[in-house]
């Protein structure tokens, strides 16, 4: 049998004590003695005896890397300041435990059980209850208490049950006679069996001989049993477990005092359990909340979300044994998970790769929200999907699968629901700040972009900047513009801003085409989340995923529309879909679009009455100045380079008052059309003033009043065959003429000229 390697951590007199009986223990043996001061150490030992002399000074040292370099399986802490796990910090990693002498007394004190050191052996399990400190692993405590029992009682076998207080069943923790690898198989409900019924009933119990199946509900008869002594481990009113004890072959070997003794260890060993059970909840719950503040470090950082998430994976596939662990987001609109972040090299397929919700075991997670566990026969974790429930919403699915060696026990699982429920808060939080934060720049870039299109003054330009803009700050591969032709009345691309081109642009137009018309119909803006849920715009084959479009508007009336097609992202290849949050902030930008257009159409308005009339869409008399005076510089002082004719409506006045309302302005078209039939292409007739109007006629030949005469009679023909304008008062018509003569001659001198009257028409 192999010994145990002992190392003794400040030789104090209890520890001095104890070396007797750790000595004689043949299981163990003192590798190493450590104390600060090995001379006051010494001089102890004489007083005690010159017999500890030799053992100890062979193994006394002062220099605490002693410790460090032998292997050690245990190492009694005397309580030395400071103590040995803050001087060695990684020793329990190691697998060295740390106990206190009393516990050594127990553990390592005594060797084999006998009848006669009943007393003692309570007497130091009483010690250990007392003791402050139980820093004893648990399972090989409960393997000492087994060991005591059979070798007092005198059972060959035995086993101390624990009670799950979830689904109230025993468990074995240790056992002698069954085989490891049948403990986690085996589970008793209260009631049932020999042990179930003493824990349900809390009553010892005594069988010699074999037990009744019926009396005592046994599923699986045991045929190397003859005799059984179970005693309940109860604490405090509560029952915790159950110590069996049994002989194979003799049916008499447990006396009255045996079930006395036992009944007083169980006493000790429920309350030592019930101490073991307290520092092991407080262990694993320092255990999560050292997970979970690690957890809430991590995603509480600075770095982009993603290697936030990626280092999350990286801790939590360390602490499952160097396992794998993912994280998938949750898409509300696709009804999807995304795989965001994994602990595997590479970092796998990135968002590329999705679970349906209800698929598989991380869709089921996600759709049912609530975890699962899988675990192997020998009760480790194998596998783990846990949700991310932030509140109400599902933010993903975390998923863990276990490496070697894999946690084990429900503390292991109840410290991964905490990670969850930590990162679950967390990348809410994460994903809240980035929407915002993304918001906010989106209306930023919307505000600077409505004011560039808001002061652009050419239609052409609005429309550029509205889909080049809308397509970037949306993040849409595609933007499409239409408006109306005012002389056609379809709605016309204006502008496409995007990456299609040949066949593929030909298609996109045809499903903007579509989508325009609905968007017309509905007055107001929408998207489209899946394109293939819709199966006339599916049949268009253009590929487009997702869609968001709305109404150009002016005083109330539709005068074109704006689509964008398809939201592209920087962490994926494929293109994803807009959501409610893109449609309003598309809507704003559509609102900028809709003020932009109807200022750049105002001015574009100005414009052209700046120069022109607006009853008759002749040039007007500023513009006509304007003319006049580049003919005067083109002509450098020659005469009759150019003339200008005047007509003049000369009972306008009566006309006006003669007529109902409208028939004036009706008159004066008659005329300017009729002006405008006989003028020469390259003259410019323009309204100069209400009743009358100029023509400015360059090179205009041998003849000029010839022209005019010409002129006067043709327009007069026209006007008189027109019978609607010359009733109730027939239109009076006087012409005149100036050519342009000496250097002299100046632009008014010309006008004054022509005003005169020369022919009258009636």
């Amino acid at each position: 049998m192999m010994r145990r390697r002992i190392g003794i951590y400040g030789a104090s007199d209890e520890v001095l004590a104890l070396l007797p009986l750790l000595d004689a223990n043949p299981a163990v043996e003192i590798a190493v003695i450590f104390d600060p001061d090995p001379g006051l150490v010494r001089e102890r030992l004489r007083a005690l005896g010159s017999e500890r002399m030799e053992f100890v000074g062979a193994r006394l040292t002062d220099d605490p890397k002693a410790l460090s370099t032998v292997q050690l399986h245990a190492v009694i802490d005397s309580g030395l300041e400071p103590s040995f796990v803050e001087r060695f910090p990684d020793a329990a990693a190691r697998g060295v435990q740390i106990v206190a002498p009393l516990t050594a007394r127990l553990l390592f004190g005594y060797g084999v059980s006998a009848r006669d050191r009943k007393a003692e052996l309570l007497q130091a399990l009483h010690e250990v209850v007392e003791s402050v400190n139980l820093t004893v692993d648990a399972d090989e405590l409960f393997a000492r208490m087994l060991e005591i029992a059979l070798g007092v009682t005198g059972a060959d076998r035995g086993s101390v049950m624990l009670l799950d207080p979830q689904t109230n069943e025993l468990t074995i923790r240790v056992a002698v006679g069954i085989e490891p690898e049948l403990w986690s198989k085996i589970r008793v409900p209260l009631g049932e069996g020999i042990a179930g019924r003493v824990a349900a009933d809390a009553r010892p119990l005594r069988l010699r001989g074999k037990a009744d199946r019926q009396a005592f509900r046994i599923v699986r008869e045991r045929l190397d049993v003859e005799s059984a002594l179970s005693v309940p481990l109860v604490h405090q009113g509560k029952v915790l477990g159950v110590l069996n004890l049994h002989h194979s072959t003799r049916p008499d070997v447990f006396a009255d005092a045996d079930l006395e003794f036992v009944e007083q260890l169980a006493h000790l060993d429920a309350q030592i359990i019930a101490r073991a059970q307290e520092h092991a909840a407080l262990r694993d719950q320092a255990v999560r909340y050292a997970a979970v503040r690690e957890v809430r470090e991590i995603l509480g950082g600075r770095a982009p979300l993603l290697e936030r998430l990626t280092r999350l994976c990286q801790v939590l596939a360390a602490r499952a044994g160097n396992g794998i662990a993912t994280v998938y987001l949750h898409d509300p609109d696709d009804k999807e998970l995304r795989l965001a972040a994994t602990s595997l090299s590479g970092g796998g397929f990135g968002g590329e790769y999705r679970v349906t919700l209800g698929q598989g075991i991380d869709g089921r997670v996600a759709s049912d929200r609530r975890p699962a566990f899988l675990r192997t026969t020998g009760d480790a974790l194998a596998f783990a999907a846990l949700p991310l429930l932030a509140g109400e919403t599902l933010v993903g699915v975390l998923s863990v699968q276990a490496g070697s060696p894999a946690p084990r026990g429900r503390a292991a699982e109840e410290t991964l629901l905490e990670v969850a429920a930590a990162a679950a808060d967390e990348i809410a939080q994460a994903e809240r700040e980035a929407r915002m934060a993304a918001r906010a720049t989106q209306v930023s870039a919307i505000n600077e972009t409505g004011i560039r299109m808001i002061t652009a003054t050419d239609p052409a330009d609005v429309v550029r900047l509205a889909t080049s803009s809308a397509a970037m700050v949306l993040e849409a591969d595609h933007a499409i513009l239409r408006l109306q032709d005012d002389s056609t009345g379809r709605f016309v691309i204006r502008s496409y801003f995007g990456s299609a081109d040949g066949r593929l642009q030909e298609k996109l137009f045809r499903l903007d085409k579509r989508v325009s018309v609905d968007a017309i119909k509905r007055r107001t803006a929408f998207t489209v989340r899946d394109v293939t849920s819709d199966p006339a715009l599916e049949a268009l084959g253009t590929g487009v995923r997702s869609l968001v479009a709305a109404p150009l508007k002016r005083d109330g009336r539709v005068i074109g529309t704006l689509a964008l097609y398809d939201k592209v992202a920087a962490d994926r290849f494929s293109a994803g879909a807009f959501n409610d949050d893109d449609l309003g902030i598309f809507a704003k930008f559509v609102s900028y679009v809709e003020r932009a257009v109807a200022n750049a159409i105002l001015y574009a308005y100005t414009r052209q009455h700046k120069s022109f009339d607006e009853d008759t869409g002749l040039p007007n008399a500023a513009y006509l100045m304007k003319r006049i005076d580049e003919e005067i510089a083109r002509a450098s002082g020659r005469a009759g380079s150019f003339a200008i004719a005047t007509c003049r409506i000369e009972n306008l006045e009566a006309i006006v008052a003669a007529a109902t309302p409208g028939h004036s302005l009706r008159v004066v078209r008659r005329v300017a059309d009729a002006l405008r039939s006989h003028v020469r292409d390259f003259d410019v007739l323009a309204r100069t003033a209400d009743s009358e109007f100029s023509v400015l006629m360059p090179d205009p030949g041998p003849a000029p009043d010839e022209r005019l005469a010409e002129l006067a009679r043709k327009v007069a023909d026209d006007v008189r065959k027109d019978e609607r304008v010359n009733e109730p008062v027939r239109v009076a018509l006087a012409f005149g003429l100036a050519v342009a003569g000496v250097e002299s001659d100046s632009r008014d001198a010309i006008l004054s000229r022509a005003q005169a009257e020369r022919i009258r028409m009636v």
